[in-house]
C-alpha cells in the first residue's frame, strides 16, 4: 500500500507539472495538440499538467515532445550523483537482497 505522498513529492509535482505546462504555453502547443501528439487523451494530458498526476510513461511521453526527455535521462544517471562515483569503482551487484 503506497500510503500518503510525502510532502517533497507533492512539491516536486506541483513544479514539474508546472514547468511543463509552461513549455507548453511558451512553444505554443495547445493541450489538444500535445495530446494528440503524445497519443494521450486531452483529459489525461490536463491532469499531468495540472497536478502532476499520471503514469511515468505518460510523463515521459509529454517530455519528449516538450523537449525535455534527454534532460529526464541524465538527471536519474546515478553516475551524477556522489555515491554513485564513487561506487562506479566497486563492483555494483545485479541485486541487492536484505539478509
Amino acid at each position: 500500500m503506497a500510503g500518503r505522498t510525502p510532502i517533497p513529492v507533492s512539491h516536486a509535482m506541483r513544479a514539474i507539472s508546472s514547468n511543463l505546462d509552461l513549455a507548453r504555453r511558451q512553444q505554443r502547443i495547445t493541450v489538444e495538440l500535445l495530446a494528440n501528439r503524445a497519443n494521450l487523451s486531452v483529459p489525461t494530458v490536463r491532469k499531468m499538467l495540472n497536478e502532476g498526476s499520471g503514469s511515468f510513461e505518460n510523463f515521459l511521453r509529454i517530455a519528449r515532445l516538450l523537449g525535455f526527455l534527454d534532460g529526464v535521462v541524465e538527471a536519474t544517471d546515478p553516475l551524477r550523483t556522489g555515491i554513485g562515483r564513487i561506487r562506479a569503482e566497486e563492483d555494483v551487484p545485479k541485486r541487492v537482497r536484505l539478509s
